[in-house]
């Protein structure tokens, strides 16, 4: 990607519309984007790995402290060069909702994605940390998943996310609980890889009921949707079943990617190039229930918006709703993959016994939804 230097800033760069700071002979860090005090960054971004500039190939490296900082971006894709995200980096980008994170990466720093409208998150495998505050003051935040390395979440780290109400943890050790970082959350379901893990979990701190529900993990069982359209053109958006955690793997074998995000962007090249989909609950790999993604070298005009009209899934009081549904079949099955419903309608409401998860399909979307 070929770049400019700033006037009066020999050490910062701009390409494709992102600042950059050198900070080595080969390596930038993301910049904020600040004209007359605000951040001007917005929409989707699709951090590149490398840009040029003045006969140099730099290394995306790092997200700068408050690099994204009350901006106006709603999707935020990171390239697995980047192995340090400074505090704050997306805090108070109240439209953000979708990131996914780089697989180097092996701190959440501090208040990382405090006061975003993230709803679901994958941290990737390396991660040890979550920082003092990195979700605080997410409301829609309903879905975490939490890798093996995780050892320690800090104070506040997701306090006032009054939606959580799934975390999934491959760590077979109980990450220590520092301070109050569930502070004003509530019925979290907490899925766990067995039951000794459950209850070292009890035994470590995380045995407040009013709080915990912990649970043995039982895989998913219902084949999700996936759907494909070009972005601009260089991109393959992959739209991904809402709610659920996935690893991309490359046409390599190797793991590209995990992302809970609703999209994810496969780049186009020269040739038509496959990815495998594979839903995970970082404890098991679904790996029968893959999919095929494919990134074809033919772009179209860039789509900015999700389809309008999209069926409307939610559970509340015991009951799940679908609305506009426009008469397609809906499905609702449990975690093990037992029909529960099954009828083509426009509106319904179904009531089923909780506390549970159950997984809604219409046509081709894909929700979770958790009755208490």
């Amino acid at each position: 990607m070929a770049c400019c230097s700033l006037t009066g800033f020999s050490q910062d760069i701009v390409a494709g519309g992102i600042y950059y700071n050198i900070i080595s002979d080969t390596q930038v860090a993301v910049a904020p984007a600040c004209v007359d005090g605000a951040n001007r960054y917005e929409g989707c971004i699709i951090l590149p790995e490398r840009v040029y500039c003045d006969g140099v190939n730099y290394d995306v490296a790092a997200i700068a402290p408050r690099a994204f900082w009350q901006s106006a971006v709603t999707q935020v894709q990171i390239p697995n060069s980047v192995t340090m995200i400074g505090e704050a980096a997306f805090a108070d980008a109240e439209s953000l909702t979708d990131i996914t994170l780089p697989l180097g990466l092996t701190a959440v720093s501090r208040y990382m994605l405090a006061g975003t409208a993230v709803t679901n998150v994958a941290l990737p495998e390396g991660v040890t940390e979550i920082g003092m505050g990195a979700f605080e003051d997410c409301s829609s935040l309903r879905s975490v998943f939490l890798p093996a390395s995780l050892r320690r979440i800090g104070d506040r780290a997701f306090s006032y996310c009054s939606l959580l109400n799934e975390v999934y943890s491959d760590a077979t050790h109980a990450p220590a609980l520092s301070g109050l970082p569930f502070e004003d959350c509530h019925d979290i379901s907490v899925m766990l890889p067995d039951e000794a893990t459950c209850n070292r979990y009890r035994q470590q701190g995380w045995d407040d009921e009013d709080l915990f529900s912990l649970w043995v993990d039982e895989g998913l069982a219902v084949l999700p949707a996936i759907q494909q359209e070009d972005y601009g053109q260089s991109w393959t958006a992959v739209s991904l079943s809402h709610g659920m955690a996935y690893k991309i793997y490359g046409p390599d074998g190797y793991l590209t990617a995990i992302t809970a995000a609703s999209r994810y962007f496969l780049p186009i090249g020269a040739a038509s190039t496959e990815y495998l989909v594979v839903p995970t609950t970082m404890m098991r790999d679904e790996e029968d229930l893959q999919l095929v993604a494919t990134a074809q070298p033919t772009a179209i005009e860039e789509i900015d918006q999700e389809p309008i009209d999209q069926p409307s899934i939610l559970g509340i009081d015991g009951t799940i709703y679908v609305t506009n549904s426009r008469e397609q079949w809906v499905y609702i099955y449990d975690m093990y993959g037992n029909l529960w419903y099954r009828r083509p309608c426009v509106n319904i409401g179904v009531s089923l016994p909780g506390p549970s998860i159950y997984i809604v399909r219409v046509g081709n979307m894909v929700r979770k939804v958790m009755l208490n």
